[in-house]
């Protein structure tokens, strides 16, 4: 069995450990029906029994559902344990060659429950198949809160984000400085793990300042999209994200106090 994505090492040993339980319930088991050929079919169960379970021969099956194949059936996997007791489960299909063996649920039930030992391995078999979901499931939500970031090299001088500019991504310095201008004014120094271009992506405003590279540096670019999914999805990113803010927001102050007192020199 395949399935979509990359997945974590605890559901490839998961699947390696379902086609050893496969095997071993099928063991000794005459199907006593002859392999069928199909291709491109958009539903199994459009042309069998729902008491049918089948054996993949040759070619691959695949779970679908909305048009998304969710896992692909090979060589000998078993498939069809949930449809054959009508569950409200993804459609089998294919759309190219593949060979099946039908399989009488009844008469696969009977072989396993004749021997205490297939029912260990059936035992087995279903809690390890509710584990494979459970992971592919965690593995899945991971893949979906994870940013899809970008490193971005910048030399002395180059501009990393315009004011004005639409804001599409986040941006945190991994190496070096940069200088933040508001209507070409220095208000800022950017440095090393400082999050910065994050307010457009709540706003959804245009960059209220200029960054620009103060020396070589190196940023990791987040999209918008993806940060706020971050956001909601790790709380400890929003607390840094505050601390940064704050932090800013108090230099900024301090600034302003300056240039006032700059402005009006005491008598």
């Amino acid at each position: 069995m395949y399935l979509s994505g990359q997945p974590s090492p605890s559901t490839a040993e998961l699947l390696s450990r379902m086609q050893y339980l496969t095997q071993q319930l099928l063991k000794d088991f005459d199907p006593n029906e002859a392999s069928v050929t199909l291709e491109g079919i958009d539903d199994l169960y459009d042309y069998f029994d729902r008491d049918k379970l089948f054996i993949v021969q040759d070619g691959m099956l695949h779970l679908s559902k909305n048009g998304q194949t969710l896992a692909s059936f090979e060589e000998g996997d078993l498939v069809g344990v949930s449809h054959s007791f009508h569950m409200q489960v993804p459609i089998l299909r294919t759309d190219e060659y593949v060979e099946l063996v039908p399989i009488d649920r009844d008469d696969f039930l009977r072989h396993i429950y004749s021997d205490k030992r297939r029912q260990h391995f059936w035992s087995h078999y279903l809690i390890c198949q509710n584990a494979l979901l459970l992971n592919y499931l965690s593995d899945q939500a991971r893949q979906e809160v994870k940013p899809t970031a970008g490193f971005q090299n910048f030399s002395a001088g180059e501009v990393i984000i315009k004011q004005g500019d639409v804001g599409d991504h986040v941006y945190t310095i991994i190496s070096g400085e940069a200088d933040v201008f508001v209507d070409n004014v220095k208000v800022g120094i950017l440095s090393e793990d400082e999050v910065f271009g994050a307010m457009a992506a709540f706003t959804r405003e245009p960059r209220t300042a200029s960054v620009i590279a103060a020396n070589h540096c190196t940023v990791m670019a987040v999209p918008q999209d993806d940060f706020v999914v971050l956001i909601e999805a790790q709380p400890k990113a929003a607390v840094n994200l505050i601390e940064n803010l704050a932090r800013r927001i108090t230099i900024m102050n301090q600034q302003l106090i300056e240039l006032s007192g700059q402005g009006h020199p005491r008598e």
